[in-house]
């Protein structure tokens, strides 16, 4: 019993600090994202008429490194853009990108503009935007690849809205 309410009282005090962290994320209608992958691609055409991710991480962020394969593997199934958080410069990142073998179309905000304007103040963060563009869900810190594809399986089903 007394192990039961140990784990009750973890579950609860990750969950207020999970939320008191997320205060300022951005939820409802996406910010502007007009801004350019590394490679010369429109990010706002990665994000589709399907549900999406948008991925802020950093080179230095040790949390973002154990879900590097999390992410890479649900880029391969839905849109999304990835957003490298002060991380250098881009040869920078795109070194970062090449040693650890990511594939993912990045943006470089080395001066945390695009962060600021989606209310991140820490890595790893998630946003899963629905197919009405709106952000539906935001998580912070590590994720389970079921749990990103459930996020974006229900953002896709709308039951969320219920």
């Amino acid at each position: 019993m007394k192990l039961l309410r140990d784990l009750l009282f973890i579950v609860i005090f990750i969950s207020l600090l999970q939320a008191f962290m997320q205060r300022d994320m951005r939820s409802g209608d996406m910010p502007d994202l007009t801004v350019k992958t590394i490679s010369g691609m429109d990010s706002a055409s990665l994000i589709t008429d399907k549900p999406a991710i948008i991925y802020f991480w950093g080179s230095w962020c040790g949390i973002c490194a154990t879900i590097q394969g999390t992410i890479s593997d649900v880029l391969q199934d839905y849109p999304g853009v990835t957003v490298a958080l002060r991380s250098g410069n881009n040869a920078d990142v795109l070194s970062y990108q090449r040693k650890h073998q990511l594939d993912w179309p990045v943006i470089n905000d080395n001066d945390g503009t695009l962060a600021q304007q989606f209310g991140v103040s820490a890595v790893p963060a998630v946003f899963i935007i629905g197919p009405d563009g709106k952000i539906n869900f935001v998580t912070l810190g590590y994720v389970t690849e079921i749990g990103l594809r459930i996020r974006l399986w229900w953002s896709a089903s709308g039951y969320w809205r219920l």
